[in-house]
């Protein structure tokens, strides 16, 4: 390969790399607001909570402690919407395009193999019974099911979808037990007299 072909190569290979430290750089903001937004969900919580602003109608009574764990819910599926199928899709492509130019000259210039290389590292093994049983309740990725390898797709599934059943999770007791009353009393109570 001549000089110039070389350096035109490198320059190319050099612009898809910032094309992915870009898109990466965009995931990991989006991640870091997600969680901000988290934790102000959590001390919004904590705040309702302490101050019992409730609802009335008739003999029903809603607290608005339960909104909280709904914008989380709502926070978690936006945020997992964007950061896979929008942004994460356009790193997935910059990383092909890279790994394209590493198969057509790696041999000429091995330097260029990067992109394999954190390729070849991304993947981690889930281990331990309970760690995978729990990685399996909210990774769909089918090759985490194939090699128990957790993937990019697989580690976004289970960072977003593991916030967003947690907050289901707060919802649910926060409804039945004490976030929406009937006669004054909590909906477990009501219902378990139902049945």
């Amino acid at each position: 390969m001549d000089p110039d072909r070389r350096k035109e190569v490198i320059e190319i290979w050099k612009a898809v790399i910032d094309v992915q430290k870009h898109f990466n750089d965009i995931e990991m903001r989006i991640r870091g607001l997600f969680i901000t937004i988290v934790l102000a969900i959590a001390a919004a919580q904590g705040f309702l909570i302490e101050n019992d602003i409730s609802f009335n109608y008739s003999q029903l009574k809603i607290k608005s402690v339960i909104f909280a764990p709904i914008l989380g819910i709502i926070a978690s599926f936006l945020f997992y919407l964007m950061d896979r199928y929008w942004y994460h899709r356009l790193l997935v492509g910059a990383v092909k395009h890279a790994i394209e130019i590493e198969k057509r000259f790696g041999d000429t210039l091995p330097e260029l193999c990067l992109t394999k290389a954190i390729g070849g590292e991304s993947p981690v093994e889930v281990r331990g019974r309970f760690m995978r049983a729990f990685a399996r309740l909210f990774v769909s990725d089918l090759r985490f099911n194939k090699d128990k390898m957790l993937h990019s797709d697989g580690k976004i599934e289970l960072f977003y979808k593991s916030i967003g059943y947690m907050f289901l999770f707060v919802l649910i007791g926060t409804v039945l037990l004490g976030g929406v009353l009937i006669s004054n009393e909590p909906l477990a109570v009501v219902l378990w007299r139902l049945t």
